[in-house]
């Protein structure tokens, strides 16, 4: 595993705010890759994605889930731009999320200064029996650098996420042939039972 080491929190904040602007227009996120992440929760009924930049997560998981409740979460001040959009980072704690979704996803671990700060702030964002489901970067793509800090690998991040007390559930590659990484790994966990 790297890091990218910021000078300070305000540099994160706005290598972050700097690519999201440059890409707000990008949508990486794909609707099989969503339904695949639904398939896990079926009836879920309140979903929270971090790192949602344009909101394409929150419209396609509207498209398979219409009656529940979807929120994302963008670093940006673009945040407000889009419906069910609020601006915060996802390393933080908010009260009002912890215990509260069937469904977390992402697919901006790679963004994460703090793999496990953000890791576990999006543990107790789940229900007791609620699906964290994050797409990793894999290829070219995967690279420790300013706008994507962090750079792991799948068995890295199964013994951060075991550390941090979470199980896989499954591992899928998702094939990205049209982009500049090959695949990712969507990798679903759930909470150890006390």
């Amino acid at each position: 595993m790297k890091l990218h080491k910021y000078e300070n929190y305000d540099e994160y904040v706005k290598e972050q705010t700097q690519a999201n602007v440059a890409k707000l227009r990008n949508v990486w996120v794909r609707a099989e890759g969503i339904q695949k992440v639904v398939s896990y929760k079926p009836f879920a009924a309140s979903i929270l994605c971090h790192g949602t930049r344009n909101g394409a997560e929150l419209e396609f998981f509207k498209k398979f889930l219409p009656h529940a409740e979807i929120i994302g979460t963008e670093i940006s001040h673009t945040a407000t731009q889009f419906k069910n959009t609020i601006q915060h980072d996802f390393h933080e704690v908010k009260e009002d999320f912890v215990g509260k979704f069937d469904i977390v996803y992402s697919n901006s671990f790679d963004h994460a200064y703090d793999p496990d700060k953000a890791i576990l702030a999006w543990k107790d964002q789940l229900t007791s029996d609620g699906v964290l489901v994050i797409e990793l970067m894999t290829g070219i793509e995967n690279v420790s650098r300013p706008v994507d800090p962090l750079e792991i690998s799948y068995e890295e991040f199964k013994e951060l996420a075991e550390k941090n007390g979470l199980r896989i559930l499954e591992k899928s590659i998702m094939n990205r042939q049209n982009s500049g990484s090959k695949n990712s790994i969507m990798v679903a966990l759930k909470k150890w039972k006390d």
